[in-house]
């Protein structure tokens, strides 16, 4: 029987809360924040998919690099490094005027938002070891409430006297204010049950089922950031809305996606019903996102919009529970691989919506979407169901809480 182990917030719980609020806020208000510089620099819509490709390569090295910098630097080092690079990232996005400075930009959101993600959740776990699970909850809790908040604050902004631009400033402050509440933090490194974790590779391949799911994290994260990057311009499109106001729209995604992530936790507090649950909201993704193709006015595409952040909040987490569940004994291998597949899918799927977009119209392009929710369903259902397909009630608890 496992003892119960006090919960305790103490100042590094808080620093992990409050660096994946920033990094939720900086990835969610990059959508928008695409469409409105489109708009003022009159860049081709391709060129947004371009912006969310280097975001993407930006997210593939620390999947990479991580353990080996951790090792050479130390957590603290690495958490404040990565802090520079996402301030420093959002201020040249904030003056650049031409691609040649906004694609570095991004780039240096993309790197040092990843590494910060990375270094709170590993905080969040080492300290509060068999009281991770709740932890992390609260901590994407968190963060769900600044990706509400992202969207709206830049088309406010943008509506007003002020400009989006001014948006930026609010992950450059707070990172300051981290930086000086907690410059002498230990951040020591250790695992929840006291011992050295193995580093990652260096192992036997991975499963093929393994593969299968890491595709399916891919296809729909893929999915997923084609809303974030394109559903501001879809909306804008069809229903002739100014492009500041189509942004503060697009934070009835993030409600949705905050709503389902706290359903989400419940529906999981059993083991056993993980992919019955990734089935369903795959279908409630697809159904939505189809309302919201047709839709010919703004009312309808809100309520469309609110109910494919429902349904696509948890396609992720749920996935990634599957995949590391046909490797129990490598979840550090099989997160790493899968982070890799998912920068790729952010990488090419909002670049071939766009460059679609260019040639056909932001609406007929948006099919893409579609095509991926239909593979990622493809392969779920051609994966063939092991005795036991869900990890432990905890990790997947805290996988649906991202």
């Amino acid at each position: 029987m496992t003892t119960d182990v006090a919960y305790t917030r103490d100042r590094v719980t808080w620093l992990a809360f409050a660096v994946l609020a920033v990094y939720a806020y900086v990835l969610y208000a990059l959508g928008p924040m695409l469409t409105l510089l489109r708009r003022d620099l009159d860049l081709p819509y391709a060129m947004i998919g371009v912006h969310s490709t280097v975001f993407a390569a930006g997210v593939l090295v620390p999947g990479l690099f991580f353990s080996r910098l951790v090792a050479a630097f130390g957590r603290r080092r690495l958490l404040w490094a990565a802090a520079t690079v996402v301030a420093v990232g959002a201020v040249v996005l904030a003056v650049g005027r031409t691609p040649a400075v906004t694609l570095p930009a991004v780039a240096m959101l993309g790197v040092g938002g990843v590494f910060l993600q990375i270094l709170a959740l590993a905080l969040l776990a080492d300290r509060h070891g068999q009281r991770r699970d709740r932890s992390i909850v609260e901590a994407n809790a968190g963060a769900s409430a600044a990706a509400v908040l992202a969207p709206l604050l830049v088309g406010a902004l943008d509506a007003s006297v002020a400009v989006w631009q001014v948006s930026l400033a609010l992950p450059v402050v707070a990172l300051l204010l981290l930086r000086v509440n907690h410059r002498a933090e230990t951040l020591v490194v250790r695992s929840a049950t006291g011992t050295t974790p193995r580093p990652a590779g260096a192992r036997p391949p991975l499963p093929a089922a393994f593969w299968l799911m890491c595709a399916v994290c891919g296809l729909v994260v893929g999915a997923e950031f084609c809303v974030v990057f394109f559903g501001a311009s879809l909306l804008r499109q069809v229903t002739g809305i100014g492009t500041g106001t189509a942004a503060a729209v697009m934070t009835v995604f993030a409600v949705g996606e905050l709503a389902g992530r706290l359903a989400g936790s419940r529906l999981t507090s059993r083991p056993g019903r993980t992919r019955r649950i990734l089935l369903a909201t795959l279908g409630l993704s697809a159904a939505a996102f189809v309302a919201l193709w047709v839709s010919p006015g703004l009312v309808p595409m809100v309520v469309a919009l609110l109910f494919l952040g429902l349904g696509m909040a948890n396609l992720f987490p749920l996935a990634l529970s599957l995949a590391v569940a046909t490797a129990p004994d490598r979840s550090d291998d099989a997160t790493a691989r899968t982070q890799l597949v998912v920068g790729v899918g952010i990488m090419l799927a909002p670049l071939l919506l766009g460059t679609l977009a260019d040639r056909l119209g932001v609406a007929p392009a948006f099919g893409v979407n579609l095509v991926l929710l239909a593979a990622a369903t493809l392969l779920l259902l051609v994966r063939r169901q092991p005795a036991r397909t869900d990890v432990d009630q905890g990790v997947a608890q805290s996988l649906v809480a991202r």
